[in-house]
């Protein structure tokens, strides 16, 4: 029978399944042209503003009137109508627009939903749901992934009456929203480390002993001065995660957080040498390609970890690692990495050169004080994480029961 597997108890009877044409009042797209953006206009989206449910309108680009209205012309967005990423890596990708200004599209289709017949926000449900698994059909192939506007229109829409639509995406919005809220601490949460951090590292606030002194000046010194046992990583292949033994190439290394990422964990496709497993006090840079100067500190929570080649792994003495590694998530850093690694044509920047990075140390009392503060803030971050997580794992469970 064609009925969800959780259900309000008021509802009753089989779902119909339509298919989106039937359902709409109109299916375009925004141009595939490459209009010239200006610095103040008329607001204008691509396909990377589109997120799953969400529509980053705050960084959005601005087209002149005239461009803008060629646009609109023929694909003109509306309050509540669904926009669907249909060319390149974010195809499938909705959410629906909750503005009623105007602006124009890029690789991006619309779908006007007719509200006598769909509930606009349990369309927008539906097709998130839909969207990873349509995706990964669109990409199988190799080549760019595309939907066409005829495609989109033979879409299957699991269609129960008007008011159990709307029950169900008032639900399914209400925990959207509590997500959101979470997203929200966190993002706060990381904001204040951010700020916090420039503060301790340009020694604007300063930490006093247990008598309430001030301690020592901070010294500079070199990373190479204060590291040991500095080699490149494992040159080999990775396969199926044997149960045990982790890789950690620069790609596992969250670009955010800086943590490693335990989804599809791999194994390395060689014989094991104990001199490449990490261990506590080891930080690992990116040396070359895009993420160079990218940092991990292992973890010893990681577990059994071996590193890759593109990593170097500096195993820090005599100082905390955890606040050496912090020094690498300021802005300094960064602009250190940028200059340093473009010498040559291949961004990049080698074991000799990462030595040169000069740091600046407290004395251990000082630093074990500063360390302890922001993984405090740490903690916090994670534990929101995890709650995060969790209501996204929730919600996933009940998208597939509340649906045919």
């Amino acid at each position: 029978m064609n009925v969800p597997t959780l259900r309000f108890p008021e509802f009753s009877g089989e779902w119909e399944i339509r298919i989106l044409s039937d359902i709409s009042n109109k299916i375009t797209d925004g141009t595939h042209d490459t209009p010239m953006p200006i610095e103040f206009g008329i607001p204008y989206l691509t396909a990377i503003h589109i997120k799953d449910g969400n529509i980053d309108y705050e960084n959005c680009y601005y087209l002149s009137r005239e461009d803008h209205e060629k646009i609109y012309r023929r694909c003109n967005p509306e309050y509540e109508d669904l926009l669907i990423v249909n060319i390149g890596a974010g195809a499938a990708t909705c959410a629906l627009n909750t503005i009623d200004y105007e602006f124009s599209l890029k690789n991006v289709a619309l779908i006007k939903p007719n509200k006598k017949l769909i509930n606009p926000y349990y369309l927008e449900q539906y097709q998130r749901k839909s969207s990873i698994q349509l995706f990964t059909r669109l990409s199988s192939g190799g080549a760019q992934p595309f939907l066409s506007l005829k495609e989109i229109g033979k879409f299957k829409i699991p269609y129960p009456p008007l008011p159990e639509q709307q029950k169900i995406a008032s639900f399914l919005s209400a925990i959207d929203e509590k997500i959101r809220g979470l997203k929200r601490k966190k993002s706060l949460l990381e904001q204040y480390k951010k700020g916090v951090m420039q503060q301790l590292f340009s020694q604007e606030i300063r930490f006093k002993d247990e008598k309430g002194n001030d301690y020592p000046d901070w010294e500079e010194k070199k990373l190479g001065e204060v590291a040991s046992n500095v080699m490149y990583g494992l040159n080999a292949a990775s396969k199926e995660f044997d149960g045990e033994n982790k890789y950690i190439r620069i790609t596992d290394i969250d670009d955010n957080s800086r943590t490693f990422i335990n989804d599809g964990v791999t194994s390395p496709d060689c014989e094991l040498d104990d001199k490449y497993l990490l261990k506590e006090g080891d930080l690992l840079f990116a040396r070359t390609g895009a993420s160079v100067g990218k940092t991990y500190l292992y973890n010893y929570k990681d577990g059994k970890v071996y590193f890759a080649g593109f990593l170097i792994r500096f195993s820090l003495k005599d100082n905390i690692p955890y606040f050496i590694f912090q020094q690498t998530l300021q802005p300094s850093y960064n602009n250190w990495v940028t200059k340093m690694s473009m010498r040559s044509g291949q961004p990049g920047i080698n074991a000799e050169e990462y030595k040169s990075f000069p740091i600046i140390l407290p004395c251990i009392e000082e630093q074990t004080k500063i360390a302890n503060f922001l993984s405090a803030i740490d903690e916090k971050i994670e534990i929101e994480d995890a709650r995060i997580k969790q209501a996204e794992v929730w919600k996933k469970g009940l998208l597939q029961q509340l649906f045919v």
